[in-house]
């Protein structure tokens, strides 16, 4: 898995979704709320953004790909099962949106590390909310997030499913379903365990790189 291109396929969706902001403001919809500049960082240098911070385009970029960077370690920290890095980008993307603590409890997370890769793409489509009211920005964020999750996992894709009229059959079929995907995630993960193994230090050393600016 090359992390570079997982975070910049991450890139594409938090700067697309965030957009620039050059001046500080403070987003009311955040809980608590937080004062916010760029493309929605809120600490600088470990420090909560302050009113009146100005920025340029470029530090809002060196900004945003720190805190992904960061993103980054958590979720390869807490993720158990195997990534590609589609799926990481689109990861990265979810857990600077939603804060580390927010990820750690996420149903994404709990489907994902179950190996239900499909069903965890899915949930992200959940996380569509911000101060309770369902927001159009976030439900197309989460879209392209399912969407980029989901590229190049053609064992694990499976599109929104519709429901029958037999909530017995839908239950067994969906059992059915999950039994067959952590199958496919647990081979997945069985043949990529080595490739993995051998190329740890060398993803470690990587990030640690865009993190220095290198």
């Amino acid at each position: 898995m090359n992390i570079a291109n997982a975070l910049s396929n991450a890139v594409t969706i938090v700067n697309g979704s965030e957009g620039f902001t050059a001046s500080a403001f403070l987003d009311t919809l955040a809980s608590p709320e937080l004062w916010t500049i760029g493309h929605g960082t809120t600490r600088i240098a470990g420090e909560l953004v302050k009113p009146g911070t100005v920025c340029t385009r470029e530090q809002a970029d060196l900004w945003a790909m720190s805190d992904m960077t960061q993103a980054a370690h958590y979720v390869l920290k807490e993720v158990t099962v195997a990534l590609n890095e589609f799926q990481l980008g689109a990861l990265i993307s979810f857990c600077y949106n939603i804060g580390e603590g927010n990820f750690r409890g996420s149903s994404v997370l709990e489907a994902l590390n179950m190996g239900l890769y499909a069903v965890a793409a899915d949930r992200l489509l959940e996380y569509d909310e911000a101060g309770g009211i369902i927001r159009g920005g976030l439900e197309t964020r989460r879209g392209r997030e399912r969407a980029l999750f989901l590229l190049g996992c053609p064992l694990v894709v499976s599109p929104l499913r519709m429901r029958s009229s037999d909530p017995a059959a839908d239950e067994e079929a969906e059992m059915a379903r999950e039994d067959a995907e952590a199958a496919q995630a647990a081979e997945t993960a069985a043949q990529t365990a080595r490739e993995d193994a051998e190329t740890d230090a060398l993803n470690q050393a990587s990030l640690d790189k865009i993190a220095k600016g290198e």
